[in-house]
């Protein structure tokens, strides 16, 4: 336990115990080290384990700590300045990654656990590197087959003069090494990048251009390989492009990396990295600090690497929120004067929004785009205008928008009382899977039950997916649905919880349990390229039963019709991005299940995780 005049009771209350291990052990190391070092390492670690990278000492500085409801502790922190004296002057602390140094503190008074600053510092250099490095210098010949694929592929109907960002989006990845690329769901972020593929080929050997597509999880990943081979299908691609495309095969960050047992690192790193021309990186709002950073190591320094996400998404579970990071600061048209005047000639865009005055053609600003156009949300009605409502932080405009649509995509349940609550969900888990649970085969069973999703905010307690998956299978036991089984019973979904490399199986990876052939109960999984593969209940490993996710399990995923569910007391988790995140699921139909109030708490908040990844992104700015 902690000694330095701390509260062993009142460290118990703010601190979990793997942050009072860390901060007790350095108090080992260091008896004379000052309590502000101790408590710098008490919330260094904990904040690590709230999906901050680092701990902002102004955030903190000259204030009592005080517990979950309100009330003070009698534990205060230093002054900034006196407290930034007592960390520069311990020897537990250092300003550069040491091995030495458990903590790491910058002069704007950042402190970090070592790892996660090196981590930080390296994923920021080689983006740097990457970023600056000089655009693609194309000859009048190449110049000109590229401006004619590109009329080709992104060719819109009408008389529509406004920019047309999916081709902005090209040439930016054309001609910079780093492009990063978001949109919210209906921009068309796949089919653009399937787009980019397809001109990157047209322009190199079919033979010689390796590309590379992943995502954090197995669905995304499915997702995004399914999509590409979508567009092959619906675009007029040369037989060998096309060919060339479909036969690329699209898997987890840690299938592609090639992660070795027992945590110990991947096959392809700084020293081995992948062999790829193009690497695609979708759904990277999932992807958290350390793994991005293992990811960027592995890409070789000429090779381009082509970040698509959300940036208005729930951040990554783990440390970091990377994408939100690259893309901060940036909107439509910054880009220095020589970037804008490459993309306005190959993309024929002639009046390109600016923003920025002069510049050089360095830095993230340049090979960052925000896709405008939605095809899939109009944007000033149904979950379109509800996006932007929430995305804007207004209340009001979101409850406009479900009133303005008057149930036709959108409804909103505002009950009062549990016995309510739960009527209402039995009646929508009834009619929502009722259909696949009649289906002939689990292949027909899976693309039916992905139909319909119930989303919680939370994952424990009255509303949290635990409780409400156990009230959804007996329901649908009483009605004679599902059999009484347990664990296994016909129709059970299940979601992997964590990597199984051997059986190809990983995390976010959603079955069903269902007859074989022969009548044997198998757990069956969609595979990549079409079919499903079927295994016994014992080889799984880690899952748990998927009637309801939670929204940070549901990312990288959409539904037809989306249920979400917000609890009736106020949450920290409840935030304006899980909102968002948990709407947007939703392809064609939202029901929201949640009090007025909860709503407005919920809308009215922003969650900002601190890190120091802008300003080492931007620091040779």
């Amino acid at each position: 336990m902690i000694e330095n005049g701390f509260d062993s009771d009142v460290c118990r209350d703010l601190f979990r115990d793997i942050d009072i291990a860390f901060a007790s052990m350095l108090a080992r190391l260091s008896p004379e080290a000052p309590s502000g070092v101790v408590l710098a390492a008490l919330l260094t670690s904990r904040a690590s384990g709230e999906g901050h990278v680092c701990v902002d000492l102004k955030q903190w500085a000259g204030h009592e700590l005080l517990l979950g409801n309100g009330n003070p502790t009698g534990l205060h922190c230093p002054s900034f300045d006196e407290w930034m004296v007592q960390l520069q002057q311990s020897s537990l602390v250092g300003d550069s990654g040491g091995e030495c140094h458990p903590l790491i503190c910058d002069t704007k008074g950042r402190v970090y656990l070592q790892r996660l600053f090196k981590h930080e510092q390296h994923l920021a250099g080689l983006l740097r590197r990457k970023a600056d490095a000089p655009c693609s210098r194309l000859s009048a010949t190449e110049e000109g087959h590229i401006v004619s694929l590109l009329d080709r592929y992104f060719n819109r109907s009408g008389n529509d003069t406004s920019p047309d960002w999916q081709k902005i989006a090209a040439v930016v990845a054309i001609l910079k090494r780093l492009c990063i690329i978001s949109g919210a769901p209906g921009t068309g972020k796949t089919t653009t990048v399937a787009k980019i593929l397809a001109v990157l080929l047209a322009c190199d050997p079919l033979s010689a251009l390796r590309i590379r597509l992943c995502a954090p999880t197995g669905k995304a990943a499915a997702r995004l390989g399914a999509s590409i081979t979508k567009v092959c299908r619906e675009m007029d691609f040369p037989e060998p492009i096309a060919a060339a495309l479909t036969a690329v095969e699209a898997g987890t960050i840690h299938r592609l990396l090639r992660a070795l047992p027992r945590g110990r690192g991947f096959v392809y790193n700084e020293t081995n990295p992948l062999p790829a021309d193009v690497v695609v990186v979708d759904e990277a709002s999932m992807v958290d600090l350390v793994l991005m950073s293992r990811l960027v190591r592995a890409v070789p320094n000429q090779a381009r690497l082509i970040i698509l996400g959300d940036k208005d998404q729930l951040a990554s579970v783990d440390a970091g929120s990377v994408f939100g990071d690259l893309c901060r600061g940036t909107s439509a048209g910054r880009y220095s004067s020589e970037m804008r005047r490459l993309i306005s000639r190959l993309s024929r865009t002639p009046h390109l929004p600016s923003e920025t005055g002069d510049g050089p053609t360095s830095g993230r600003k340049n090979c960052t785009v925000v896709l405008q156009e939605n095809y899939r949300y109009c944007a000033d009605e149904g979950i379109g205008a509800l996006a932007r409502a929430v995305n804007a932080g207004d209340a009001e405009r979101v409850r406009h928008a479900f009133e303005n649509n008057q149930g036709q995509t959108m409804r909103w349940d505002r009950w009062r009382h549990r016995t309510e609550f739960d009527k209402l969900l039995a009646a929508y888990a009834r009619k929502g899977y009722e259909t696949y649970l009649a289906s002939r085969d689990p292949e027909e069973a899976l693309s039916r039950f992905n139909r319909f999703r119930i989303l919680s905010a939370l994952a424990s307690g009255p509303f949290g997916v635990d409780r409400l998956n156990r009230f959804i299978t007996d329901v649908l036991a009483k009605d004679g649905l599902v059999g009484r089984e347990r664990p296994w019973y016909p129709g059970r979904p299940v979601m992997i919880t964590r990597n199984h490399y051997r059986l190809g199986l990983y995390n976010g990876d959603t079955g069903l349990a269902w007859p074989d052939g022969d009548g044997n109960l198998k757990i069956w999984f969609p595979v990549e390229g079409g079919g499903v593969k079927g295994y016994s209940p014992r080889q799984l490993p880690e899952h748990q039963t998927a009637f309801a996710l939670t929204v940070h399990k549901s990312q990288g995923s959409e539904f037809d019709q989306t249920l979400l569910i917000l609890p009736d007391r106020d949450s920290p988790v409840l935030s304006r991005e899980l909102i968002y995140t948990g709407c947007t699921r939703a392809r064609h139909q939202l029901i929201l299940m949640a009090p007025d109030p909860i709503v407005e708490q919920a809308v009215n908040r922003t969650i900002r995780r601190t890190t120091g990844l802008v300003d080492a992104l931007d620091a040779d700015e």
